[in-house]
């Protein structure tokens, strides 16, 4: 079964509303705390969710959704710009967002390693991103591992050691 990713303008009811409609939603979000020290949750990647459906349900919901957006809930499936199909999000791009976005997981840069510049392909080699590509980017002074998600979004691995990389 395929994953796409949807915009939508209410990504929090999209993900309650697509459950029931969908063989899995995924819908990254944090919990942040306010300065006053509430808390609330907001969306990872805003209006932006993923759902595990066939193309053609997928289609039909969109559809739905546009015809009568007072009954469902509009939202776009992203497309491919040359030819305007549905894009298709690989499970393991999914499995890694997952990852990324599990409440465990910090944000750490890539240490000591002259061997590695800005902008140079590296795949990981070990560990649980094993066989990811990204490049080396500067975030904040430090380098990190950043892997694109074609047309949806980027992610910044969380520390992996220089031994577990290599140059593409």
């Amino acid at each position: 079964m395929p994953w796409f990713a949807i915009k939508t303008r209410k990504d929090f009811r999209a993900e309650e509303a697509l459950s029931s409609e969908c063989d899995e939603v995924f819908f990254p979000t944090d919990v942040v705390r306010s300065p006053t020290g509430a808390k609330r949750t907001r969306a990872i990647i805003p209006h932006v969710v993923f759902i595990k459906t066939t193309a053609q349900n997928a289609l039909q919901l969109e559809t739905a959704g546009r015809l009568h957006p007072e009954l469902s809930l509009p939202f776009w499936i992203y497309r491919y710009p040359k030819n305007n199909e549905i894009q298709i999000i690989p499970e393991s791009q999914i499995y890694l967002l997952k990852l990324l976005t599990a409440s465990d997981t910090t944000r750490c840069e890539i240490y000591k390693k002259q061997d590695f510049k800005e902008g140079e392909r590296v795949r990981v080699t070990g560990g649980p991103f094993e066989g990811y590509e990204g490049s080396v980017q500067r975030v904040k002074k430090n380098k990190h591992v950043v892997v694109k998600i074609e047309g949806i979004c980027l992610v910044m691995l969380p520390f992996i050691h220089p031994d577990l990389l290599s140059k593409i």
